[in-house]
């Protein structure tokens, strides 16, 4: 159950993501994939977003592995990503992470979003969106 009484959404589960994305991104049809650790299995991450660059790497807190979500792999390089910071509890802590996206009519992507949600508090959000202006977007988005 969502709480959307406050400023910030709260949420006790990380499924509640998919409603946020839904209407954070105005679009009831966004396709929306969860982002779980391809060594232990676990779904809770650290987040390093350069907002800038549109770039985001996930850490696992389970295993410490890294993963470079999506086509950020061709920015990652010139990018200055930081921690991501709760706007809420302000830790640097954990999150549980989804990504959306809005296609064409031809099933490609044209805009990513990326859902989270904060394992101390609760607190959903988006902390990076971006356009896609190529095709096809296949291999970018096995990249999850």
């Amino acid at each position: 159950m969502i709480d959307k009484s406050g400023q910030y959404w709260h949420s006790e589960c990380a499924d509640d993501i998919d409603e946020y994305l839904k209407e954070y991104s105005e679009n009831p049809s966004i396709d929306i994939n969860s982002v779980v650790c391809r060594s232990c299995g676990k779904d809770i991450f650290k987040l390093w977003v350069d907002y800038d660059e549109e770039a985001i790497q996930v850490e696992c807190t389970e295993c410490g592995s890294k993963k470079i979500l999506l086509d950020c792999v061709d920015v990652w390089e010139d990018a200055s990503p930081e921690l991501c910071k709760c706007p809420v509890c302000r830790k640097t802590g954990s999150y549980n992470v989804k990504a959306g996206f809005i296609r064409k009519e031809n099933h490609n992507v044209k805009w990513i979003y990326i859902g989270n949600r904060c394992t101390d508090c609760g607190v959903l959000g988006s902390c990076l969106d971006w356009k896609i202006s190529y095709e096809p977007t296949d291999e970018m988005e096995n990249n999850i």
